[in-house]
């Protein structure tokens, strides 16, 4: 479906949308009548093409999208929970007739509720997400009807992290309030290399070798080798001994590792009370030096963007600064 200009300065139509007649018409002396033409065209046959379009709620096609796609994600059964969440939110459509009005809609009144933008944000992405999907495998014939809605624009903000004082602090309240042996070894795990919690807490000993760690079944679906200090890795042994390979190091700690952080005076970001250890390894490798496609590699990252929110804190970054502005040659800045 096009509206452009011939050669002869003339305007032509050409619409090809599936469940209507074809046209092409041309001779139009303005853009404007052109696009009327097209208006009109299209207003006429609009009730032949919403009789011929596909019928499937959303949640149907939530279900189809997650037993041809989101079954193989890490977080499959969480998005798909989501979407069905949402789904109802908007009370289940007709997939193909939702509209960006509604969808914009339906936005004002989660974030009415208490939703956070960056919340919704994730759900506006897993459903774009779904219908470019389908459509990419031929199971939709119809645009995502919400391609054209931005993501709201979030204040960026840094990410916390915890001092070396505070982190003594946090493994002295799991050191002394902690029954649960596991819970200071998964900690420590997270802090040395950079673990989500998760990754560490379900550790199996065949992935403890040679003074190294290996992550299995992460978030990014790929396997991540990191070296362990000598010291640590003897303790962590002699922790896990007699295990055979397939066995858990660890018991479940979540809990144990938040009633501890709960025991400090520790201030910390609201979801973030497991995920601040991996902050907390990232935010110093940086700020000791580290480079920052090493720590990439580390932290399993597909998209160095995401590892570039901890690149302010290397100590030379964007150190042209100084020595580039335009007073840097003026000297020192006079008494006032």
């Amino acid at each position: 479906m096009a509206v452009k200009q011939e050669q002869n300065g003339k305007w032509s139509v050409q619409i090809d949308r599936k469940g209507i007649p074809r046209v092409r018409k041309g001779g139009f002396a303005s853009q404007k009548e052109a696009d009327t033409f097209e208006r009109e065209y299209l207003v006429r046959y609009a009730g032949k093409v919403n009789q011929n379009a596909d019928q499937r709620s959303l949640k149907e096609l939530v279900e189809l999208w997650f037993m041809y796609h989101g079954l193989n994600l890490a977080d499959g059964e969480k998005q798909r929970r989501c979407l069905l969440d949402v789904a109802t939110g908007l009370k289940n459509p007709i997939a193909s007739r939702l509209t960006a009005e509604a969808f914009v809609a339906f936005r004002y009144a989660r974030l009415q509720v208490g939703l956070s933008q960056k919340t919704f944000n994730n759900h506006h992405g897993y459903l774009s997400a779904l219908y470019n999907r389908l459509r990419k495998l031929k199971v939709i014939d119809y645009e995502n009807p919400i391609a054209e809605v931005e993501f709201i624009k979030i204040q960026e903000r840094q990410l916390s992290y915890l001092s070396v004082g505070q982190i003594e602090t946090l493994l002295a309240a799991i050191k002394a309030g902690c029954k649960n042996e596991s819970t200071w070894y998964v900690a420590q795990l997270c802090l040395r290399t950079g673990a989500r919690w998760g990754e560490a807490e379900q550790l199996r000993f065949k992935q403890l070798h040679s003074g190294r760690v290996t992550f299995e079944f992460t978030k990014g679906k790929k396997t991540r080798t990191i070296p362990l200090a000598a010291d640590f890795y003897r303790d962590l042994m002699r922790f896990a001994k007699y295990k055979n390979p397939d066995d858990r190091v660890f018991g479940n700690c979540i809990g144990a590792f938040r009633r501890a952080v709960a025991r400090t005076d520790l201030d910390l970001p609201r979801g973030q009370c497991s995920h601040i250890l991996r902050h907390s390894f990232a935010s110093h490798f940086m700020m000791n030096g580290g480079n920052i496609l090493s720590l990439q590699k580390i932290l399993g990252h597909a998209d160095i963007g995401m590892t570039m929110r901890y690149a302010h804190l290397s100590p030379d970054h964007l150190q042209d600064a100084i020595k580039l502005n335009p007073v840097a040659g003026l000297g020192s800045i006079p008494d006032v």
